[in-house]
């Protein structure tokens, strides 16, 4: 969603308009990603594919299976960044997963402290392409990474909300009918970094706590042999202060 798309949903429905002011203050900074059919080289952002690591970087491990590698986040070819993410470094991701070849009937739960890993390096000409040691890499693309604003998709984000929330949260199913330069496009990026936590089955908030934030919100692509809560969405949370300090080594998750 962009500023003009705001001002677009506010005016197309009598309600938020007589409520403008409240709906503008919802307004999160969010960074849309975009999947490309282009294969990602060298320290582009992108999911899947070889982690870019420092070399004897020790790829992480738990007792019950294997971590994958989720993807990486160079924040320097964000377009339109938002002033609280990096102007530079790579982030890189690691997820939790069961071990198909295991006889182990244990099971890796997305809301386990540790379930998704990050590392965040600063200096990029030190890294080198590392393949998953137990060799179940999938095949890496591309992401385009642009600056957007998000609001809130669901009733549990909208505390003191002056209007029925479910007007909001109805307007915003229908994406692209709203006149204006996103028409064609979808108007509320469904894989992004910031903004508010968004999923399909949860009935309730899922954000930790006041002192957390959303850090990255993501669907299920069998691409990338991602299935987060039968089909349905990871959401990754940082601390603000942790963010500010770009510390990302406590994220906690959710999914649904």
């Amino acid at each position: 969603m962009n500023t003009q798309d705001l001002e677009n949903l506010i005016a197309n429905h009598p309600v938020l308009t007589e409520h403008a002011e409240f709906v503008r203050g919802l307004v999160r900074p969010s960074v849309r990603i975009t999947i490309s059919k282009e294969a990602a080289t060298g320290v582009q952002s992108k999911f899947g594919g070889p982690a870019m690591v420092p070399a004897g970087f020790e790829w992480p491990e738990h007792d019950v299976g294997l971590y994958y590698f989720l993807g990486q986040i160079n924040f320097a070819e964000i377009e339109n960044r938002p002033d609280s993410l990096p102007a530079s470094g790579l982030l890189s991701l690691f997820n939790a997963d069961y071990n198909p070849d295991s006889d182990s009937d244990a099971e890796v739960f997305w809301g386990d402290e540790g379930y998704l890993k990050a590392w965040y390096f600063e200096d990029l000409e030190c890294l080198v392409p590392m393949k998953a040691p137990h060799g179940k890499d999938v095949k890496g693309k591309r992401i385009e990474l642009v600056g957007d604003l998000d609001i809130p998709r669901h009733e549990d984000m909208l505390e003191g909300c002056p209007f029925d929330a479910d007007i909001l949260e109805d307007l915003l199913e229908v994406e692209g009918e709203l006149p204006g330069p996103s028409a064609n496009v979808e108007m509320l990026a469904t894989d992004y970094l910031l903004g508010y936590p968004s999923y399909h089955s949860l009935g309730y908030n899922p954000t930790p706590g006041p002192e957390w934030m959303s850090l990255l919100t993501i669907e299920s692509y069998d691409d990338f042999n991602w299935c987060w809560q039968d089909g349905a969405k990871l959401m990754v949370f940082i601390e603000q202060d942790k963010l500010v300090a770009r510390d990302f080594s406590n994220l906690m998750c959710d999914a649904g």
